[in-house]
């Protein structure tokens, strides 16, 4: 026999930590209507570095800015932010400070761990803040099966208590959340949406015909032809740079404008397509710190870009300006 937590005995005494996991008391903050938060353009933050210590003041800055443009919310702590790079405590910092400089948007925190134990661990400190949500990766390196993912999943959202965004990136992870396990997960009513990188157009149509989690694209080069299919949004990174044109483009395709929004994807698409020819976030932090935002300061194994990408970045980005002023 199993229980709610869908092991059975000689599972459950393999995981022993899901006993105290599955006994995890609610919050008593109520979970947002993800209808009226996961959608729009949300924004990855970059992690401002100077001498290997977050740079406070200028995430604050970076976060003002994007939020005066009309964004919908922030991720914090994930691929853009370096999140697997961060401190014990940064993320908590990190939290802290965009809490304080846009208590107006959501903000969602990432979760990427491969061990599930410390991944729960991590999800019920970070719960603790009371984030919007969480963006959680599947074990990484491991490959695990889809149902190793569903309850790396389940536990997650169980422990934290708080809406759960699964991040599909299988470029990164070395596994796809299958529709079929996204489907099963999304019985779950904390489980709410999904950011979908590197996936089919036939993929991203199914998931928005067959399952209710807000699906929202994660690959910058994907985003105009996501939307146009029906995505809920965008996470995009790109959208540091020009947010405003992002969430102009964003609105044009909700009201029906195609000509305004081709005219807004093709200026930017030069931009996009630069800002990911090295490793992110390299390139946007290259840029960010032209536009005076941040250091270019990156943590080991990132490197700062090439000559040649820096002298393309200017003038993609300058091109892109003039385009759309």
């Amino acid at each position: 026999s199993s229980d709610r937590t869908g092991l059975g005995p000689a599972e459950r005494f393999r995981y022993p930590f899901l006993d105290e996991v599955y006994t995890m008391k609610g919050s008593a903050r109520p979970l947002p209507s993800p209808a009226a938060v996961f959608e729009g353009v949300w924004i990855p933050i970059v992690t401002p570095f100077r001498n290997d210590a977050i740079d406070h003041a200028a995430l604050a800055r970076l976060a003002r800015h994007v939020a005066e443009a009309g964004v919908a919310g922030l991720v914090a702590g994930a691929t853009t932010g370096e999140g697997a790079l961060l401190r014990a405590g940064e993320p908590e910092a990190i939290f802290a400070t965009l809490r304080d400089a846009v208590p107006q948007l959501p903000i969602v925190l990432g979760v990427s761990h491969p061990a599930t134990a410390e991944a729960v661990r991590l999800a019920r400190n970070l719960a603790a803040l009371a984030p919007d949500g969480l963006l959680v990766t599947p074990p990484t390196y491991v490959r695990p099966s889809q149902a190793g993912i569903r309850r790396h999943i389940e536990a997650i959202a169980e422990a934290a208590d708080r809406p759960v965004l699964v991040y599909n990136i299988p470029y990164r992870t070395g596994v796809t959340v299958e529709i079929e396990t996204l489907q099963a997960l999304a019985r779950d009513a904390r489980v709410v949406g999904l950011k979908e990188c590197g996936g089919s157009d036939e993929r991203l149509a199914q998931l928005l015909q067959t399952t209710p989690l807000r699906v929202l694209a994660g690959d910058d080069h994907q985003n105009f032809v996501a939307q146009c299919l029906g995505a809920h949004g965008v996470i995009a990174a790109a959208a540091h740079l020009l947010p405003h044109a992002h969430v102009a483009l964003r609105a044009a395709i909700v009201a029906g404008r195609m000509v305004d929004a081709r005219r807004i994807a093709a200026a930017l698409q030069p931009l996009v397509a630069g800002l990911f020819a090295e490793p992110n976030p390299a390139p946007l932090k290259a840029l960010l710190a032209h536009e005076g935002w941040c250091d270019d300061a990156l943590r080991l194994p990132f490197l700062p870009v090439s000559a040649a990408l820096r002298e393309r970045l200017l003038r993609d980005y300058a091109g892109a300006r003039a385009a759309l002023s």
